[in-house]
């Protein structure tokens, strides 16, 4: 197997689908009371295990396994007894996490038909709570990063940094942009088109348009699965699913709906509707929802049932108002992003688009597309992900956002679509509508269906990255000793701006450096510039060079 990849993503690694996850414990082997709320049985779990050795700290990492073979393990990991004042002291720790988690997920991989799988371990920004590891932010951030790198290389598992902090965010995509072996799994060619839609998703003009693919990796069926599925709920005979195969979706839709009226007369289009529902709601959404909730978006469209995309957006601090759907509460109307379903919800199984005759009566959906796509999108660049190019959901809306959009000489190429696999003929069909990316590989030893899917990933990665243009670590508290030299030389100088535009200035300028200061990660507290993380010191003869205050004050 090749080596692994490290992803970064916002979000909640309560909500966030992976094959293990790091819980950091005391020197009681007990996590914070946030954790306890979150998860009722974590108690009960603990009192299961015992947890001597990673009490006298024998060992630093170990897993829960009295757990089912669907969900996540965690992996206690304990932070120092002493606290943390050093970032190196979380090294050995947090590699002790690594090697337990891939071995106790390889090892229960085995037995299952995800042996293929690489599994993915989900990590938060780990030392920064209560041990005391808070004030060292930034440099803790890059020693994880480090090692991380390292593991993926040698073990081949993933491993994706889940932050609920923006300037970690930002400045882990930073850190990440000066590797020059970040994104080694993408062919360099592929590497480029991210960065391109990158600069368009910088620009604010990258619409997301999501299909079924999206959702697969948390766990949602695909359409074929979703059919078998409620053909089972419907009672179907062996012999009528085979019979049932040999029509399209959309018919298989409508004869399923039938069978539903047979069997339950009274309430057959509520139970129908509530069988769909109950087969797409998955709870924990998986990489490509919560990277393409990362995107700086306004808009953003969608085909699939379920709620991973809301709930991700939610989670990475970017909630959507839902159209077509109800008002929009304080939080989603600050944020101005919304959502548009063309094929219902979940949490609305009388929404639902999907057999034929839905798909015919839809036209309310279609002319909110219409007006969306002439009022916004005309001047936008749509990112088709999770379609197949034979899709008749993805012939109808490309057909009518080409209607929609003004006629451009030398063709009319309105957006791109990510491509698992490279097809000529698709390519002619469609190339003059459409820039099509298809997941080149540059190692042959990786090919097939499931490696596309995660290259895919990968490419979202490499987009969400160079997309995030915020430098909100610049001046936040505790980031100091994570920048470079030059970094630290503008933060001083930044943070010396804001002392004196904030002691008795009653410029009417101050208002406006204060905005600028504040999205660079200002508290808004008067800094004492005396006691700032990172000092710059000078000597004659050399350029200036940083020392920590904690060193300053040895």
């Amino acid at each position: 197997m090749t080596k692994g990849h490290v992803f970064v993503t916002m979000g909640d690694l309560l909500n966030f689908k992976s094959d293990a996850w790091l819980l950091p414990v005391d020197r009681r082997a007990s996590p914070g009371d946030h954790w306890k709320e979150a998860l009722p049985w974590l108690e009960e779990a603990l009192e299961i295990h015992n947890l001597q050795s990673i009490r006298d700290e024998s060992v630093f990492a170990f897993p829960l396994h009295i757990w089912n073979r669907d969900s996540s393990i965690p992996v206690l990991t304990a932070v120092p007894m002493s606290g943390v004042t050093d970032a190196e002291q979380l090294l050995p720790r947090f590699r002790s996490f690594l090697e337990v988690a891939t071995a106790a997920t390889t090892e229960r991989r085995k037995s299952t038909a995800e042996s293929a799988v690489r599994p993915v371990l989900a990590v938060p920004f780990f030392g920064t709570g209560r041990g005391g590891g808070n004030i060292y932010r930034g440099e803790i951030l890059r020693v994880l990063l480090k090692e991380a790198y390292r593991h993926t290389g040698e073990a081949g598992v993933d491993v994706v940094f889940v932050f609920q902090d923006a300037a970690a965010f930002a400045l882990a995509q930073q850190q990440r942009r000066e590797r020059s072996d970040a994104w080694s799994a993408l062919a360099p060619s592929l590497l480029t088109q991210a960065k391109d839609l990158a600069k368009v998703a910088r620009d604010g003009r990258l619409v997301p348009f999501m299909g079924a693919g999206v959702s697969v990796s948390a766990g949602a069926p695909n359409w074929n699965q979703l059919l078998q599925g409620l053909a089972g709920a419907a009672g179907l005979e062996s012999s009528e699913k085979a019979a049932l195969t040999k029509l399209s979706n959309l018919d298989q839709a409508d004869v399923l709906r039938s069978y539903f009226s047979d069997k339950f007369p009274l309430d057959s289009d509520a139970r129908f509707g509530q069988a769909v529902a109950d087969s797409v709601d998955v709870k924990k959404y998986g990489l490509a929802p919560s990277l393409l909730a990362c995107l700086p978006s306004n808009g953003a469209i969608t085909l699939n049932y379920d709620t991973l995309f809301e709930t991700a957006s939610e989670d990475a601090g970017s909630p959507r108002t839902v159209i077509p759907g109800d008002q929009p509460d304080d939080r989603t109307a600050a944020s101005q992003k919304w959502l548009l379903k063309l094929h219902g919800s979940v949490d609305k199984p009388e929404t639902i688009v999907l057999t034929r005759d839905d798909y015919l009566g839809y036209s309310a959906t279609r002319e909110a597309l219409s007006a969306l796509v002439k009022a916004h999108l005309i001047t936008h660049h749509l990112l088709f992900v999770g379609f197949g190019l034979a899709d008749d959901h993805f012939h109808e809306i490309v057909h009518d956002v080409r209607r929609a959009l003004p006629a451009k000489k030398g063709g009319n190429r309105f957006g791109s679509a990510l491509m698992l696999e490279n097809d000529v003929m698709q390519e002619k069909l469609w190339g003059k509508h459409l820039n099509l990316i298809d997941m080149k590989n540059p190692d042959p030893s990786e090919s097939g269906i499931a490696a596309a899917a995660r290259r895919l990933e990968i490419f979202l990665d490499a987009l969400v990255a160079h997309a995030s243009d915020s430098h909100s670590f610049l001046l936040a508290p505790h980031y100091g000793e994570g920048l470079t030299d030059e970094e630290a030389r503008l933060r001083d100088a930044l943070l010396e701006v804001a002392r004196v535009s904030s002691t008795g200035n009653t410029s009417s300028a101050a208002p406006v450096v204060h905005r600028v200061l504040r999205e660079l990660g200002w508290d808004g507290t008067t800094p004492n510039t005396k006691t700032h993380a990172q000092a710059v010191t000078f000597s004659p003869g050399s350029p200036p060079t940083r020392t920590s205050a904690k060193d300053s004050t040895k």
